[in-house]
């Protein structure tokens, strides 16, 4: 492929280039729109562990880590569904009743993450409404503040203390809008570009075969 003619193919062909990037980035758009909840909630929470037992601090670091890790995956489990729901919200509201779908659904609407070098655990939760996303958060909060020894066990002598949240957002947020259009016209417009430069690399072999 020559610069020469790939900028005569973008030069003779842009318009048709510019509608097919156009076209790819409003189906990225519609897709994300369509696939996400309309609300998110973020909330940081750190798990803190006194040195009782420790002789240095990259062994209580390590411990940290592994209890916050520990944490993390419960919050993904039928048990901590079970522990929200006494903790007072109804979880058959957003759930699905069949327990295979139940937990499917729960990891689409919760996300969360955890930073090892501090034990901080972020949680993001989507749902359909303001309330429901923090309603949601709340529950997830007080379970880990609560009663985070039906996942530790008994003797762990830790705290899990609130950093920040839940704070809730418009979702997805200008942001990612922005990054999913620009992305989706981006590729467009190389996609088109692909497919315009192969048919006319086709067209020139086949001219010089029958020459």
């Amino acid at each position: 492929m020559t610069l020469e003619k790939m900028l005569y193919i973008a030069k003779n062909r842009f318009m048709t280039m510019f509608l097919f990037g156009l076209f790819i980035s409003a189906l990225s758009f519609l897709f994300l729109v369509v696939t996400q909840k309309n609300f998110k909630a973020n909330s940081d929470i750190l798990v803190v562990q006194n040195q009782q037992g420790f002789s240095d601090y990259y062994a209580l670091s390590k411990s940290t880590d592994y209890l916050s890790g520990v944490l993390v995956e419960s919050i993904y489990s039928e048990k901590f569904i079970d522990e929200m729901n006494n903790a007072g919200i109804n979880s058959s509201q957003f759930l699905p009743s069949d327990k295979l779908e139940r937990l499917k659904e729960w990891n689409k609407i919760v996300k969360v993450s955890k930073n090892s070098a501090f034990g901080i655990i972020n949680i993001k939760v989507f749902a359909s409404s303001q309330k429901e996303v923090l309603d949601i958060s709340n529950a997830i909060v007080t379970v880990l503040t609560t009663k985070n020894d039906l996942f530790l066990g008994q003797g762990q002598n830790i705290e899990v203390r609130v950093l920040s949240g839940p704070i809730w957002e418009k979702n997805p947020s200008f942001q990612q809008i922005v990054a999913i259009t620009a992305g989706g016209f981006a590729i467009g417009m190389l996609i088109s570009f692909m497919c315009i430069y192969y048919r006319e690399e086709m067209r020139s072999r086949r001219y010089l075969t029958q020459i």
